[in-house]
């Protein structure tokens, strides 16, 4: 499913015309993980803000980003404003590395890689956080493997540490 932008209504339609503009709505609401009665232009304002105002201009690339997004199947418009921001990170950061790669003088040099680490840090930072996001705040521990040796015991299934003192 992609956007197209109408210059003379600055609103957003459906690039297949035939399509019905309130299963586009539906579509799209549930794609992004967002609530049906959120209108399409708004939630894109709302995901992409001023980094492409949304004019026919930059159709391909909001629609890269709203692809990117849906393929990660948010739950909530938090969910897709966090993908968007590290969307929006790590193309920042690829910038720095090849602006710090094409530079001669050691100062910018490290200038445009300090920048870039430390938007590498912001990513991995949105990354923590979503999957905390989606896990709902509760940790989990896998065991892979578990050997009991000759004479050893072993307790299998959920054991819980309430009510010991």
């Amino acid at each position: 499913m992609q956007i197209s932008l109408e210059e003379e209504t600055q609103g957003i339609i459906t690039a297949d015309p035939g399509l019905d503009p309130e299963l586009f709505q539906r579509q799209f609401c549930e794609m992004i993980g967002l609530p049906e009665s959120v209108p399409v232009a708004k939630a894109v304002e709302q995901l992409i803000g001023d980094w492409y105002p949304a004019i026919p201009e930059n159709q391909e690339p909001i629609n890269f980003i709203l692809a990117q997004v849906a393929s990660h199947n948010p739950r909530s418009m938090l969910e897709s404003q966090l993908l968007v921001q590290m969307l929006i990170c790590h193309r920042l950061c690829m910038r720095m590395m090849k602006k710090a790669s094409n530079e001669t003088w050691p100062e910018n040099i490290d200038k445009y890689t300090n920048t870039a680490m430390k938007l590498s840090r912001g990513f991995k930072s949105g990354m923590e956080s979503l999957a905390k996001y989606r896990r709902d705040g509760k940790q989990y521990l896998y065991i892979e493997r578990i050997n009991v040796e000759k004479d050893g015991q072993a307790v299998i299934g959920n054991v819980s540490r309430e009510g010991v003192q």
